[in-house]
Formats: C-alpha cells, sequence, structure tokens
C-alpha cells in the first residue's frame, strides 16, 4: 500500500493507500540529523536550488535515489529520513541498480558508471568505453546485467557488475529503458 514517486525540482510524494492519495513534502526536509540539506543548496543569487530526483530503487530496506548535480542518497528507514552519499563525480546521475547485500551501480551523464560494495560509502570508477549519457539498468540472471543509454549505448556485464563491454547498437538511436524479456534477452525502448 505504501509508494513513493520523485521528479524533476526535488518532487517528492508518498502515498500508504495503494495511490488512492497522495502526500507532498519537500525532500530537503527528510535530510537525516547530522545531514547537510543538498537538495537545498542555494545558487550564486541566494536562491534554493531544487535538484532533479531521477531513479529511486529498493534494496532490502534500503532505498536509493540517483539526483542530478552528482547527488546519490540513501534511506536506512524506508525513505523517512536521507542521507548524502559520496559520489566522486559533480555530474547528473540518471539510475542506479541495486545488486543484493550492499552492492550498487550508479550510472548518468557522459558514459559515468560507479559501483560501490558498502551501500554507497565508497565508490569505484567503472570504464564504459563510451561518453553517452547513460539512463536504464536490469538484471538479466545471477551475473547478466545490461546498461542502456543514449547514442545506442549497451553496456553488458557478465560478472555481476565488476566490468562491462560496450555493445553499441548500430543505427546509434538513442535508448530509455530496458527490462529482461527472457533467458539473455533485452527489451528496450527508445528513440524511433
Amino acid at each position: 500500500e505504501r509508494g513513493i514517486a520523485i521528479g524533476a525540482y526535488s518532487a517528492w510524494y508518498t502515498t500508504n493507500d495503494g495511490g488512492a492519495t497522495w502526500a507532498a513534502q519537500h525532500f530537503a526536509d527528510l535530510a537525516a540529523p547530522g545531514q547537510a540539506k543538498a537538495a537545498e543548496a542555494p545558487d550564486e543569487d541566494g536562491v534554493p536550488i531544487d535538484y532533479h530526483l531521477n531513479h529511486i530503487a529498493q534494496a532490502g530496506e534500503r532505498h536509493y535515489i540517483a539526483a542530478e548535480a552528482g547527488l546519490v542518497y540513501r534511506s536506512d528507514d524506508q525513505g523517512a529520513t536521507w542521507r548524502t552519499l559520496p559520489l566522486p563525480y559533480d555530474g547528473s546521475m540518471y539510475g542506479l541498480l541495486p545488486l543484493g547485500g550492499d552492492s550498487l551501480l550508479v550510472f548518468g551523464l557522459r558514459g559515468n558508471l560507479f559501483r560501490s560494495d558498502d551501500a554507497g560509502g565508497s565508490w569505484v570508477d567503472l570504464p564504459t568505453g563510451t561518453v553517452a549519457m547513460l539512463t536504464a539498468g536490469v538484471r538479466l540472471d545471477a551475473a547478466t546485467l545490461a546498461i542502456v543509454g543514449l547514442a545506442g549505448a549497451v553496456l553488458v556485464s557478465r560478472d555481476d557488475g565488476r566490468s562491462f563491454t560496450l555493445e553499441q547498437r548500430a543505427d546509434r538511436k538513442g535508448l530509455a529503458a530496458a527490462v529482461a524479456a527472457g533467458d539473455d534477452a533485452l527489451l528496450v525502448v527508445g528513440e524511433a
């Protein structure tokens, strides 16, 4: 019955009745105790900035959000409070993929892809072979993952996200989303 919806300008909505009604809240107000309200950092004119929240995913009791301006957030209390994770990149992140346990991937602008094995406490920069924006990721089986993006980028990992091979589509049409479609099959949606 409980759900969370996120979006542009720190849009944050929750439901406790399966989506029949939604309550709005300001995301910056959900900062964990002792955490700076990164979603409300002022710009050069002193105007608060509400960063776009691009993707939310659940991993057991934890939730993660990939956001713009190199921001990644984690909640350990089912979304009641959020802490900023120390990502070593300032560009926007458009997706994340929990891998099980404390492991996850986060990806976004300019082909940037990072892996953490300690719930976002530290990150390893994974080579992708592309500078295309990465938009979506999916697990195909226990060891195989795919991440898709613009310019026809399809990154495939067969070692549970420790390394990736670029298998770029010949037509270079942008890919926006992907889902597993059976054994070693991927269904993608995108440009044209």
